[in-house]
């Protein structure tokens, strides 16, 4: 089958290097093992079967709009919350609980939620008198207390901050929570010997080496000990130097910049070259440290930004844990709001907002990236994509040639472009913005072969087949025989009665490398419909719409093979979801379908293969199939 949708690539490098080293990758932390908070921002369902049908109708009409009607009641304020909490609006869904929290005050769990909600979202002020009511609570999640403390630590509340972090004697908090809120507060309060002794009680584990080091150089440095702070960053460079990550690199290029030592940061800069997708980050730290003197702030310069590190590198730890999602949203949020200026927490809050399906809220944390940021062209980028996700094509289009005014040949910004054209049908622009694209490049590498795919898809919607399959063969040839190319012009050439055998070759060799691909599989089925095989046919599409739930042309494929296999009614029932399933149905003729439903199908126009080895790897493979 056809897969007509193309998702272009956008760089990520930078939520990956400031979270995990350049060269290798954070272990796994044994603290996680007895973690018990069960906070998530994502709703459970409620057992009453009232709600159950509240929720169904919030996921069938994902576009309605809520109405206030009704919110004035505690139940219509939940009814309200639930809905927008169930699509993700989460803004509305905390503003909505909040009113229903008014009217039943005794509500310990709505009042979480709210707490949650708000926290992750980085409204910290608005999150803390319900985390100071959660405290009070019998049964508190560990979570109320951190955000009662930040918001104490950020209004210079020092021994208050650590007084409501020593009510916490989970083992993950008693070994590396407290004691960084400990030390940081101690440096607010220029206490070095209990700062550097509340960093050194961090439990003893080799994968925290680096941290404690890093922590321990900055509150020297902040407290004016210049000496041992070289100390610290010196250990980290020369005893663990695949551990450095892109945040690390820059405070410490900093600090010898500080020193005088400008030609010590750049040679450390220099071990990390990087020709790929870091490139444009190092080249940010590169002239930040040309830029800079003995008068240019350090990087942590209040204990507010060394506590937005610590609680940034705690959520970065819990991003890499299992299911840790949600917990590493919230520290990275309250990251975020200790330390607006922190580009690098801001996107990354954003990519866990992403990975959580808030891509609206993600772009505002990426629209927050400066023109003058390293990070503001990936961050841009993935606003792009994030508009194209939300089908928001206006927006994405219009963030794109704000960039290309700035970075005209760039072949990213053209594909990405031409993209957004080929997903509205708006083939022939995309077709010249895709050779727009191809023109910009330097020389032809084989990680462009999407462009001439894309390309192809859009020269095939508009019934150019020989171009088409030109940049087909062109991508197959870049990609080393990528399955989605093979699988995509072998089922044209099915689906066109040509080339047969080449066709069932290609779509056979796209699934000895995607077995378990949906559409290949439904490719598949389909060489068996061509052949008269029903029976077979029926087994592969079934197991492509289990794969593809949801998907127009799978079904509409289904249907045909059950009508001429005499299983009519249920022929009538796939053809029917073929009219109302969204994925891929531009590809589907809907008049056609309506056809069959009425009609049905008279006959079936087969292929002859030639290849006898062809025939004998489709009859071992439905055996194979069959018998699992």
């Amino acid at each position: 089958m056809m897969k007509m949708l193309i998702r272009t690539v956008c760089i990520i490098a930078v939520i990956c290097a400031a979270m995990w080293p350049l060269r290798q990758n954070i272990r796994d932390l044994p603290l996680w093992e007895k973690w018990n908070s069960s906070v998530s921002i994502v709703p459970e369902f409620d057992a009453d079967g009232y709600w159950q049908y509240q929720d169904f109708i919030a996921k069938k009409n994902p576009d309605q709009t809520i109405s206030f009607y009704g919110t004035k009641s505690q139940y219509g304020a939940y009814l309200a919350g639930r809905v927008a909490h169930l699509r993700q609006d989460f803004e509305n869904a905390a503003e909505y609980y909040k009113i229903a929290i008014d009217k039943d005050k005794d509500n310990v769990p709505l009042n979480r939620t709210v707490y949650v909600i708000l926290t992750s979202l980085g409204q910290i002020d608005r999150a803390v008198p319900y985390a100071r009511k959660e405290m009070e609570s019998e049964k508190r999640e560990l979570l109320a207390p951190m955000v009662v403390a930040v918001k104490e630590f950020a209004d210079k509340n020092y021994a208050a901050a650590r007084d409501v972090m020593a009510t916490v004697d989970d083992r993950l908090y008693v070994g590396l929570v407290n004691p960084l809120f400990n030390a940081w507060a101690y440096a607010g309060e220029h206490n070095e010997e209990k700062a550097i002794a509340a960093i050194d009680s961090i439990a003893n584990d080799p994968s925290l080496n680096v941290m404690k080091l890093f922590h321990k150089g900055m509150i020297y440095d902040y407290l004016g000990n210049k000496e041992k702070a070289s100390e610290c960053y010196a250990a980290i460079v020369q005893r663990y130097p695949k551990d450095v990550t892109y945040r690390v690199l820059e405070v410490i290029t900093n600090f010898y910049v500080r020193l005088g030592n400008k030609e010590d940061a750049l040679r450390l800069l220099g071990h990390y070259n990087d020709e790929g997708l870091l490139s444009m980050l190092l080249k940010d730290i590169e002239i930040k440290i040309d830029n800079a003197n003995a008068a240019t702030a350090p990087v942590i310069d209040t204990p507010q930004k060394g506590l937005s590190e610590a609680l940034f590198n705690v959520g970065t730890l819990f991003r890499s844990a299992h299911n840790g999602g949600d917990i590493a949203q919230f520290y990275i949020a309250t990251s975020s709001y200790l330390n607006p200026e922190y580009e690098v927490s801001k996107i990354a809050l954003a990519n866990v907002l992403e990975e959580s399906g808030m891509l609206k809220e993600a772009n505002k944390y990426y629209a927050q990236i400066g023109k003058d940021s390293g990070s503001y062209f990936i961050a841009r980028l993935k606003m792009i994509e994030n508009y194209n996700s939300m089908e928001e094509y206006d927006a994405a289009e219009n963030q794109l040639k704000i960039l290309l005014q700035s970075y005209p040949d760039n072949t990213q910004l053209l594909s990405d472009l031409a993209g957004i054209n080929s997903n509205q049908h708006k083939d022939a622009e995309a077709v010249k913005l895709y050779q727009q694209a191809l023109a910009s490049m330097k020389q032809e590498q084989p990680s462009n072969w999407p462009i001439y795919y894309a390309m192809a898809i859009s020269y095939d919607r508009m019934n150019q087949k020989d171009k088409s399959e030109a940049n087909l063969q062109k991508a197959l040839e870049l990609s080393n025989r990528d399955p989605n190319v093979l699988n995509y012009l072998g089922y044209s050439w099915l689906v066109e009665n040509k080339n047969p055998d080449d066709a069932v070759a290609m779509i056979l060799e796209a699934y000895r490398q995607y077995p378990y691909d949906g559409h290949i599989m439904d490719s598949l089925g389909w060489v068996y419909f061509k052949l008269g095989q029903y029976d077979k046919a029926i087994r592969f599409l079934e197991q492509a719409s289990d794969l593809n739930s949801g998907n127009a042309a799978i079904s509409d494929h289904l249907g045909d093979a059950y009508w001429m296999g005499g299983r009519k009614n249920e022929a009538v029932f796939q053809w029917r979801h073929a009219l109302v399933f969204k994925e891929d149905a531009e590809t589907i003729d809907k008049n056609a379908v309506e056809q069959k439903i009425e009609n049905g199908i008279e006959n079936n126009e087969l292929i002859q293969l030639q290849d006898e080895e062809l025939l004998k790897t489709l009859d071992d493979l439905s055996i194979k199939r069959n018998e699992h």
